[in-house]
């Protein structure tokens, strides 16, 4: 509202309130849109790794149903278990890596890969390759 409308409507009657009248310099103006910039920028990545770690997780529950399914059918084919003994086994090898989750808190999904590194010298990486290596000559 410019100074000849104030008049106007105080001439009619109508309380007028001046509006402060604010100066800002271009250097406060350009560090205000670079910290809008900056945040927004944060607030997008945040969002972004929090999706990509939804989307893993998902991954990850259906690739374990399947790495519990080969384990369960080699179980089956190679040491004749039935029915029973697999789900035995199969509840008890989740409650052990529930345990070893909880107790190891480790950021891996799988501590027991360390484990058997650590305690039985058994490198599972290491034989997951070595097969690999075998599989890919034959």
């Amino acid at each position: 509202m410019n100074r000849a409308e104030r008049r106007r409507q105080k001439k009619a009657g109508i309380k007028v309130q001046k509006e402060p009248t604010l100066n800002l310099k271009v250097s406060d103006f350009d560090h205000m849109v670079s910290h809008a910039e900056k945040s927004a920028k944060e607030r997008a990545t945040a969002a972004a790794i929090h999706e990509i770690d939804r989307q893993i997780l998902e991954h990850d529950e259906a690739y374990s149903l399947d790495i519990d399914a080969m384990v369960l059918w080699t179980l089956h084919v190679y040491l004749g278990f039935g029915k029973k003994r697999l789900e035995r086994f199969y509840r008890d090898m989740l409650k052990e890596h529930i345990h070893m989750r909880e107790v190891y808190e480790m950021d891996d999904t799988y501590p027991e890969r360390y484990k058997l590194k650590e305690l039985c010298n058994v490198d599972v990486e290491a034989l997951n390759n070595e097969f690999k290596e075998v599989i890919h000559n034959v």
